[in-house]
């Protein structure tokens, strides 16, 4: 059985199709994984026929008003997507996230899936770090929502194994969420204050330096040396230190 699979935390964000919420119950018991949350609502027709002895998932299902509340106290945040572009850029693959993952054994890790008629917002998705996508069929990209969470599901428990298998090592001292919001917000913050920003700015620095930050993993020496290399960019334009709170 995959072991601690109860800090990977599945988040569908206003699902619409009752039936889809009582498979991916079932699903999720499947592979062991015991933590649901809904943005919006669950739909009212009943659906434990198809969750199969999977009702408790249900029945402790969290539900939220909106994404930012559903992933406030995660550490890390992968959005699924079937559409990508040059505004919509994927950062991985189901196996780079399935590792990504398994590399970060101490820390809740939210999966979130969109809308069956339209998937996420881009500033739903733009809360999180990293956008995975499944390929598929170019003239027939979209994957049933179930379906989809049946592959991600699949993906971290069959990676999981296989690691256990060969005895890798995993990444165990990245900072938490917290962290690396608090530092996140400090480079903003600073780039900020000595003016970086231009009035026609061209790039999300907000979201680059999330995506970044969650990529790099930092540990707590790090973050510090972030810190400090920061405030002197502050010491050298503004000729004054930057708390950080």
């Amino acid at each position: 059985m995959p072991s601690g699979n109860s800090r990977i935390i599945f988040i569908l964000v206003e699902p619409i199709y009752a039936g889809n919420i009582g498979a991916i119950a079932r699903i999720l018991n499947n592979f062991c994984f015991d933590e649901l949350r809904i943005v919006g609502s669950i739909p009212k027709k009943n659906d434990y026929y198809l969750a199969m002895h999977s009702e408790q998932l249900l029945d402790n299902a969290k539900i939220y008003p909106d994404l930012g509340s559903a992933i406030s106290d995660l550490d890390r945040v992968i959005a699924f997507s079937r559409r990508f572009g040059k505004k919509r850029p994927i950062d991985m693959s189901p196996m780079q996230m399935a590792a990504y993952v398994h590399d970060l054994p101490q820390l809740k890790i939210g999966l979130v899936f969109g809308r069956e008629t339209y998937g996420l917002t881009d500033i739903e998705a733009d809360l999180c770090a990293f956008r995975c996508h499944f390929t598929a069929n170019p003239d027939f990209p979209s994957i049933n929502l179930a379906q989809a969470v049946a592959l991600a599901s699949y993906e971290i428990s069959s990676f999981e194994q296989r690691a256990l298998q060969q005895g890798g090592q995993r990444k165990m001292d990245a900072v938490s969420g917290a962290e690396l919001n608090k530092i996140h917000s400090y480079m903003i913050d600073v780039m900020s204050g000595i003016g970086y920003f231009q009035d026609q700015e061209h790039t999300n620095w907000d979201v680059f330096l999330k995506k970044l930050l969650a990529q790099l993993n930092p540990n707590k020496e790090t973050v510090y040396r972030l810190r400090q290399m920061f405030n002197r960019f502050h010491v050298l334009v503004k000729g004054r230190g930057k708390g950080y709170d």
